[in-house]
């Protein structure tokens, strides 16, 4: 019995395998972006060999194959999506390019928002011209105002997707949160008259208040949803015909797997998958480690991700932005910004200084060290020439690195700045190390919460390399390498390990106190919610062993920018639920923060329905650490150093200045610190104190 988990980053596909025991083994090969069913198919198979066994044997054992993607990401970034047309109620089908006030400088970096030229709207996700509006009408209670005429809808719809050749329609009706049934009507015509169309309905997508997020978050799955079909369509068939027989799960943003046939669904979901993946699998990992306040990160070839475990649990976000639009879904709270080891490092003619970032080499070239045709210097680059990174021992020795091709790359960088090789380099790490430190203090300090009473878990190919820098940098001390050597690839044990989650919102207007028929109405609410997240879950097969957790989306009445999630304990109880908000609001905002007179309102409720997959964790062994010999490393603040190296793990403590090469990462550790081997594997690296250092 198998647990298989794949993971495509821009740069490497990860694929993780876990049998019945808890151990694992990983196979990592670089992403081929123009036919990414053929990486993970060369994954897997070395996956295979690595347990000796041929991939068609592999996959007949599996009894859970969990895949992360980047399909929809990739699809939005590189405007490389369908062509999607809007259905809107008439009068409202311009909502997309009205946006909001904030549709300007959405998701955009600080310097861009107060640059003088920095303000723009974003390119449209819409064919132009192709919105057809709809005459019906349903107010706020949800009662039909005006019919829909379905079959006059649907021939006007069908006449503009011929007219603009569209293979997507997005169908976002005002106050279809509330009664979807001319939504659904559109659908099932649709389906019938234009089943080779992408359909999305905002019912089914994000039945949220806010037409405007609503509409961006249905157009989106119209936009990426026709190609993560036909990508998840080949590989489910792929895996089928090589022998897998169970069905294909596919990650979502939210951290859970949902069957690939409802994923495709709702496509928008697999955005940012692959970060999911990782939190969820420090989440699951956390537990067995002892760990309730962590700080994930995740460093890659392409970027780099942070993620918060507060009580145990991954914190989740609403609102998401991607290229500027503003759209609501649950999902785990990750945020990206590029800085990886293929991060490109450069002079700046402006300032006559160092940058480094946002562009990246990726896979293709990729760095200068790779020897894949790239010339410009990478982080990767200044790690092999600041010997951090040996050529020989790179990827356990499968993928050798040009240590020239690196020295000749950054040494032409610091020509440009009139520096020595040694200081550019340097200089490279540092500014990366520093932008990475800068992310961990805004999501923890913005929280109200000091990094210094977190641990730090420094995954992904590069995260155990660098994370000596940027942890020390935010005030963490205590570093964790979850897995050891299955760091690099934790993102793939989390879509492995993640379970199967759907997530069911409903809106409803209940004022506090909750009493009388606002009692009555609350618990309405909780078991309405409850039972339509259980039947949606049954009907993607799932009926058994299924868990519901309830929150209360709760503010003060008209506070309509902040909002607490309250779980709800069941039976629901009014006294309760307000108790709990006034105490979460304290805890987050002070004693002095609630509004004494100032009416509570539950404004929705969301239900998470799952399945829990029962991965088995890793039981403790340790591996033996080999030193092999000692090697010359350019340590900040200390020059060129003697610093010993160590193969395939750790065995008692390792005192730094060291390097303990794994399979796919090594491990940093810096004069003053020690690293050794926790109970269940996993690595903890000690960093010195302020005093120490």
């Amino acid at each position: 019995m198998y647990y298989i988990g794949v993971d495509i980053g821009g740069t490497f596909t990860d694929c993780v395998l876990v049998d019945r025991h808890g151990n694992h083994r990983a196979a990592k090969v670089l992403s081929t972006k123009d036919d990414p069913v053929s990486g993970v198919m060369t994954g897997l198979r070395r996956l295979a060999e690595a347990d000796g066994l041929d991939l068609t044997t592999l996959l007949a054992r599996t009894t859970r194959f969990g895949h992360g993607t980047t399909i929809g990401t990739n699809a939005v970034l590189e405007r490389a999506g369908a062509r999607v047309g809007l259905v809107a109620t008439a009068g409202h089908g311009d909502a997309l390019s009205m946006m909001r006030g904030s549709g300007r400088v959405a998701g955009r970096s600080i310097e861009d928002v107060f640059a003088v030229h920095g303000s723009r709207l974003p390119q449209p996700i819409t064919v132009p011209g192709a919105v057809q509006e709809v005459h019906e009408r349903i107010d706020a209670s949800g009662t039909v105002v005006v019919d829909l005429d379905t079959e006059q809808a649907v021939e006007d719809i069908t006449r503009m997707i011929a007219a603009h050749r569209l293979d997507s329609i997005a169908i976002s009706l005002l106050w279809s949160f509330a009664n979807a049934k001319h939504e659904t009507a559109l659908v099932e015509a649709l389906a019938a008259a234009a089943p080779d169309v992408f359909v999305s309905s905002s019912a089914a997508v994000s039945p949220r208040l806010g037409e405007y997020e609503r509409t961006v978050a249905t157009v989106m799955n119209g936009y990426v949803g026709p190609a993560c079909s036909r990508y998840l369509t080949r590989l489910a068939a792929s895996l089928s015909d090589t022998g897998l027989t169970e069905p294909l799960l596919v990650m979502q943003s939210n951290g859970g797997v949902l069957p690939a046939e409802a994923a495709v669904a709702t496509s928008l979901g697999t955005i940012d998958s692959g970060p999911a993946g990782g939190l969820t699998g420090v989440a699951t990992l956390a537990q067995a480690y002892g760990h309730d306040r962590v700080v994930a990160t995740d460093m890659g070839g392409t970027s780099f991700d942070i993620g918060l475990v507060i009580d145990g649990k991954p914190v989740m976000a609403e609102d998401n932005v991607i290229d500027q639009y503003t759209y609501r879904l649950p999902h785990l709270a990750v945020k990206t910004i590029a800085c990886g080891g293929g991060t490109l490092a450069r002079f700046d003619e402006a300032t006559g200084g160092l940058r480094v970032g946002p562009q990246s080499a990726g896979s293709e070239p990729g760095p200068a060290s790779y020897g894949r045709g790239g010339t410009e210097p990478t982080v990767t680059d200044a790690d092999v020439v600041l010997g951090f990174l040996r050529p020989a021992a790179f990827l356990d020795g499968r993928m050798p690195l040009d240590r020239d091709a690196a020295v000749s790359a950054v040494g032409r960088l610091a020509e440009q700045l009139g520096m020595s090789l040694e200081e550019t380099a340097a200089g490279i790490l540092e500014i990366n190390n520093m932008r990475a430190a800068t992310v961990i203090r805004q999501q923890t300090l913005e929280r109200g919460h000091d990094p210094r009473d977190y641990v730090l878990y420094a995954y992904g190919g590069a995260g155990p390399v660098h994370a000596f820098g940027y942890a020390a940098e935010s005030g963490v001390r205590e570093v964790i390498v979850p897995l050891g050597n299955g760091a690099s690839t934790l993102s793939a044990y989390g879509i492995a390990s993640g379970d199967v989650v759907l997530y069911k919102e409903l809106e409803r207007g209940l004022l506090a106190p909750f009493e009388g028929e606002q009692a009555a109405a609350l618990a309405a609410g909780v078991a309405e919610v409850e039972a339509a997240a259980r039947a949606e879950l049954a009907a993607a097969g799932f009926g058994a062993d299924v868990v519901v957790e309830i929150d209360a989306l709760m503010r003060f009445r008209e506070q309509l920018m902040h909002s607490l999630e309250i779980p709800v304990v069941l039976p629901a109880d009014g006294k309760r639920l307000l108790a709990d908000f006034d105490a979460e609001y304290v805890r987050r905002y002070g004693s002095g923060g609630t509004a004494m007179f100032q009416t509570v309102e539950v404004f929705a409720f969301r239900a998470r329905a799952s399945v829990a997959a029962g991965i088995p964790i890793p039981a403790p062994h340790s591996e033996p650490a080999v030193p092999v010999e000692q090697t010359e490393v350019y340590w900040p603040g200390s020059g060129w150093t003697p610093t010993a190296v160590h193969r395939g793990g750790v065995t008692g403590t390792v005192s730094g200045p060291a390097l303990v090469e794994l399979a796919h990462t090594t491990i940093a550790v810096p004069p003053g610190a020690s690293l050794s081997t926790g109970s269940r594997n996993e690595l903890r690296l000690q960093l010195p104190t302020s005093k120490e250092s």
